[in-house]
C-alpha cells in the first residue's frame, strides 16, 4: 500500500462500521439533544470524561467546527445550545448520522467531507471553536493540520483537542495476553511501515483504521509553533481496556490562538 492510499482505507473502514467503532458512531438520543436543549452540555473529547464546562466558550451565536468529528455525538450538543455549527469528515457514514440527527431534531448544520491531511476547506478566521476529537492518529503528519487550525479559527479561539498517547503504540493488540501486554513495535509507529500486507489485510477484515503514533513534540509542540497558547490538559482512558490496567490512554488539550500571531 502507498502512503496516498491510508487515507482511502481508513475513509471505507469508517463507512462500514463494526463492533469495533460502533461507540464512536452512535448518534445521541431524542432525550439527549433536548437535554442539552434544557442547557446539558455533556461530551466526551477523548474516552469515557465529559469535557469541563469551563473550557467551553459561549456557545450561542458561535462559529464552531467539528473537525473530524462526525457521528451525531457532539455536534448536536453544541446546535441545541445555539452555536452555528459546520461538521467535517472524511466518512460518509459518519456524516450521514450527522444530516440525520440535524433532521430529527430540526436544526441547521454545514456538512463538509475533506481529508483532514490537506487544507481545510474554510476562509481565515472563520471559527470561535473547533473541536477535534481523538482522530490525528489516523493521518500520517499533523503538524500542516495545526497550522490550518491556526489559520481557520479567529484570534483568542479556543482549540478542543484530543490524542493517543505514543506509548499505546509500543504494543499491538493482535498480540495482547489476558492479563498483560506485549511489546511489539518501536516508536514512532508507521502502520505502511512497520505492519506487513497482510497484517493490514487483517485490519482491513477486522474493520480496523491504520493509526499513526506522534510525539509530544507533534502534538504539542506543534500546536504552540502554530500559534496557540495552552490552558489546560487532562488524562482519559477507554473505560476497560486492557491499556487501561497500566495506565491512561489518552489526552485532552484545551488551547487557545494567540492574538496576532500568523502560526
Amino acid at each position: 500500500m502507498e502512503n496516498k492510499d491510508y487515507v482511502s482505507f481508513n475513509a471505507n473502514i469508517w463507512n462500514n462500521i463494526n463492533e469495533c467503532l460502533v461507540d464512536k458512531s452512535t448518534a445521541i438520543s431524542h432525550e439527549e439533544f433536548t437535554a442539552a436543549k434544557n442547557g446539558a452540555l455533556n461530551v466526551t473529547l477523548a474516552g469515557v470524561k465529559l469535557v469541563p464546562q469551563e473550557w467551553f466558550p459561549k456557545l450561542s451565536g458561535a462559529n464552531v467546527l467539528g473537525l473530524a468529528s462526525g457521528g451525531g455525538q457532539q455536534c448536536p450538543v453544541f446546535a441545541a445550545h445555539g452555536a452555528r455549527v459546520t461538521v467535517m469528515d472524511i466518512s460518509e457514514h459518519q456524516l450521514a448520522n450527522e444530516k440525520y440527527v440535524a433532521q430529527r431534531e430540526g436544526y441547521d448544520i454545514r456538512i463538509v467531507k475533506a481529508d483532514m491531511s490537506k487544507p481545510l476547506p474554510f476562509a481565515d478566521a472563520s471559527f470561535d471553536m473547533i473541536f477535534h476529537p481523538i482522530s490525528n492518529c489516523y493521518i500520517e503528519d499533523i503538524l500542516p493540520l495545526w497550522k490550518e487550525c491556526a489559520r481557520v479559527i479567529r484570534p483568542d479561539g479556543v482549540l478542543m483537542m484530543a490524542f493517543v498517547k505514543e506509548e499505546f503504540f509500543l504494543f499491538d493488540p493482535d498480540f495482547q495476553k489476558e492479563d498483560f501486554l506485549i511489546t511489539r513495535h518501536s516508536l514512532p509507529f508507521h502502520p505502511l511501515r512497520d505492519l506487513t500486507p497482510e497484517q493490514i489485510q487483517a485490519k482491513k477484515e477486522n474493520g480496523m483504521p491504520l493509526a499513526f503514533s506522534h510525539t509530544l513534540t507533534e502534538q504539542l509542540g506543534g500546536l504552540m509553533k502554530a500559534g496557540f497558547v495552552l490552558t489546560d490538559i487532562f488524562e482519559d482512558c477507554d473505560g476497560g481496556g486492557l491499556f487501561d490496567k497500566y495506565m491512561n490512554s489518552y489526552v485532552a488539550v484545551r488551547a487557545v490562538r494567540k492574538d496576532g500571531e500568523n502560526g
